[in-house]
C-alpha cells in the first residue's frame, strides 16, 4: 500500500545549504541507510530518522520533503556507484573478461552484504514509483545490453543475434542476482552456513559467471578463491571396447 508522503514544507535546495546544512543533510541520509538495514522501508518513519541522526524531528523536512525522495536519492547513488563501467573496471587489461566479470560481480556483492536494507528497499520503491521504476529496469537493462553486444563478436561461429544475445547475458545475470538475494536479503537459512565472505562469494560467483559464458575455465593465474570450482567438469566417459 502507498505510504503517505504529506509535505510539512519545501526543503531548501542543496545548492542553497551552507556546509552545516550540508552535513547535516548527509547525516540524514547516513542515518536512514543504517534504519534500513533493521527495518523494511514501509515501516521506517521520519522520527526513526531524526533519532538515529541525533537532530530534532523538525529538522528533516527543512533537508527532504518525505523519506520516499530520501530513499531514492540513497538508491539512485547506488545505481551511479555500480553503472560507472570506467571506475568498476579501472584498472583492468583489455581483453581480460575475467577481471571485467569479477569487478563487477565484486562491486554488487559488496552492495548486498553493506547495503541490504537499502537493497531491499529498491524493489519497494519501484512500486511506488513509476519514476524509479523506470530507473530501475533502464538501470539494469543497460548493464546487460552492454555485455550482449559483445557476444556476436566473442562468438561469431554462433551467429547469435542480439535478442539472443540479451537473453543470455539475462540468464546468467540471474544466476549471481538470485543468490546474492537469497544470501543477504532473505537470509535463507539453508545458506546460513556458508563459509565465504563477500570477497570469497564473488570469487565464486564470478567463476561461475566465466564458466558459464565461455564453456572454460579462467586463466590459471585468475582462479582466485573459487580455484575448487574449477574441479567440477563433464565425468569422463569410458571408453568404447572394440568389436572382435
Amino acid at each position: 500500500m502507498p505510504r503517505n508522503h504529506r509535505r510539512k514544507r519545501t526543503p531548501v535546495q542543496s545548492d542553497q545549504l551552507g556546509s552545516r546544512g550540508l552535513a547535516t543533510r548527509e547525516r540524514l541520509k547516513a542515518a536512514a541507510g543504517r534504519v534500513l538495514a533493521r527495518k523494511a522501508y514501509s515501516q521506517m518513519t521520519v522520527a526513526d530518522v531524526t533519532r538515529e541522526a541525533g537532530v530534532a524531528a523538525g529538522l528533516f523536512h527543512r533537508y527532504f520533503p518525505d523519506l520516499q525522495t530520501l530513499t531514492m536519492e540513497l538508491a539512485n547513488e547506488v545505481l551511479d556507484e555500480l553503472g560507472n563501467t570506467a571506475t568498476v573496471e579501472q584498472g583492468v587489461a583489455r581483453g581480460d573478461w575475467m577481471g571485467r566479470i569479477h569487478s563487477h560481480i565484486a562491486l554488487s556483492v559488496a552492495n548486498y552484504a553493506q547495503r541490504p536494507g537499502l537493497v531491499r528497499a529498491m524493489n519497494q520503491l519501484a512500486d511506488e514509483s513509476s519514476i524509479f521504476r523506470a530507473r530501475l529496469r533502464g538501470f539494469y537493462q543497460s548493464q546487460l545490453e552492454l555485455l550482449a553486444a559483445q557476444l556476436p563478436r566473442l562468438f561469431p561461429a554462433s551467429q547469435l543475434t542480439s535478442t539472443e544475445s540479451l537473453l543470455i547475458v539475462y540468464a546468467l545475470g540471474g544466476i549471481s542476482e538470485a543468490v546474492l538475494r537469497e544470501r543477504y536479503i532473505l537470509r535463507n537459512p539453508a545458506l546460513r552456513d556458508l563459509q565465504l565472505s563477500p570477497e570469497e562469494l564473488a570469487d565464486w560467483l564470478a567463476t561461475l559467471f566465466y564458466r558459464a559464458l565461455f564453456a572454460a575455465n579462467p586463466p590459471p593465474e585468475q582462479e582466485r578463491k573459487g580455484a575448487r570450482l574449477l574441479a567440477i567438469r563433464s565425468p569422463e566417459r569410458p571408453r568404447r571396447r572394440d568389436a572382435g
